[in-house]
């Protein structure tokens, strides 16, 4: 025996059965307005944060720049102090010298007025 089952009438529509459309709503322009100026403010931000990261690099840059010149500043200035000193010295060599002389030739003329 072989049973067979064939549909004797509509079949029920169940909800699941039942597919939903639902129709779009038109956007307010106002909306889509904030929307497009929302994404234009998180590129904004982005380019925002790269160039205050070049500037950070920019001015790190420059203070190891100044602090270059510094350095080179001061060795002049040491380098400059020392000529001096050495100037000064070699000044006060030549005066040495040419002071003895004149108290040589001083004591010289005193002794021949003497004899």
């Amino acid at each position: 025996m072989v049973l067979i089952s064939m549909p004797v009438g509509p079949r029920p529509v169940y909800d699941s059965d039942v597919e939903v459309v639902e129709s779009e709503i038109p956007a307010d322009p106002i909306v889509e307005k904030l929307n497009l100026v929302e994404k234009e403010n998180e590129d904004l931000e982005g380019k925002l944060k790269s160039v205050e990261e070049e500037k950070m690099i920019l001015e790190l840059y420059v203070a190891d720049v100044v602090d270059d010149h510094k350095i080179k500043m001061d060795a002049m200035r040491l380098k400059i102090r020392r000529i001096r000193k050495y100037v000064l010295n070699k000044e006060a060599w030549y005066q040495y010298v040419v002071g003895s002389i004149v108290t040589l030739v001083a004591i010289l003329v005193a002794f021949v007025f003497c004899i």
